[in-house]
């Protein structure tokens, strides 16, 4: 579904991807774990297109999207859907509107009956009910936003569901239950899952794959099992620590 070749991006005298290459199966989760600044951001955005690389290509269902202007980059775009780190629900929207919203702006004309069947059909996937609708996103608690954020990011019915530091913030009963939900998500729509994180432990909770960056390098990837008998010094050092807690 995505494939990373021989990606390079420098900003002014820093280069920040050095030569990435990764592909992510369609229908799996791909986790990109790495240390703060190690790229990680900075890959993501290339996958939705949102920078173009120095050097190399990313191809998205066999689309070269680097190479998209206009049109063709905003229909590209609409593959995706996004869960930002900590939610980034509108306040002034209800949950309703939150979760439509994505279909108010791309499929104008929709009836609001159809409208509000979408949008039930979403939350009921994220485990929420008819109940939430009028609810405002400060009524709501930090496990409850992640799922409403989900949900509109599945309501366009992407391809691909990116997710930016998911667990960030929260505390180990609410990372446990967002852990839980990006794998059921993926087992119940089947839609490809990209996860860029630092948490260790959640990136081996749901991941098919993953890929450890360092320096703008992939200093390991594969299954978790794979990454984890890495010999590759970083690798070591930054999944000793949690390893020795387990």
């Amino acid at each position: 579904m995505i494939e990373v070749i021989g990606l390079h991006k420098s900003f002014q005298d820093n280069h920040v991807l050095r030569g990435i290459d990764l592909t992510v199966e369609t229908g799996t989760t791909y986790v990109i774990l790495g240390s703060s600044g190690s790229g990680k951001t900075v890959l993501m955005k290339h996958v939705i297109g949102l920078l173009r690389p120095d050097r190399g290509s990313v191809r998205v269902d066999g689309v070269d999207i680097s190479k998209l202007e206009g049109q063709e980059l905003t229909a590209a775009r609409q593959q995706f859907g996004m869960v930002f780190q900590g939610a980034a629900l509108f306040d002034s929207m209800t949950v309703f509107d939150n979760v439509a919203f994505p279909l108010k702006e791309k499929r104008r004309g929709i009836g609001h009956d159809e409208l509000r069947a979408r949008v039930v059909e979403k939350l009921r996937v994220v485990d929420l009910g008819e109940e939430v609708l009028d609810l405002w996103p400060a009524q709501l608690s930090g496990g409850m936003k992640k799922r409403v954020a989900l949900a509109r990011a599945l309501v366009a019915e992407p391809k691909v569901v990116l997710y930016d530091e998911p667990t960030t913030g929260l505390d180990p009963i609410t990372t446990d239950y967002v852990d839980d939900m990006i794998v059921t998500t993926k087992k119940r729509l089947g839609v490809t899952s990209m996860v860029i994180s630092h948490d260790i432990a959640s990136a081996f909770k749901v991941a098919d794959k993953l890929a450890v960056l360092c320096d703008g390098l992939i200093a390991a990837q594969g299954t978790p099992a794979e990454v984890r008998a890495s010999d590759h010094p970083f690798v070591r050092k930054f999944l000793a620590l949690w390893f020795e807690k387990q």
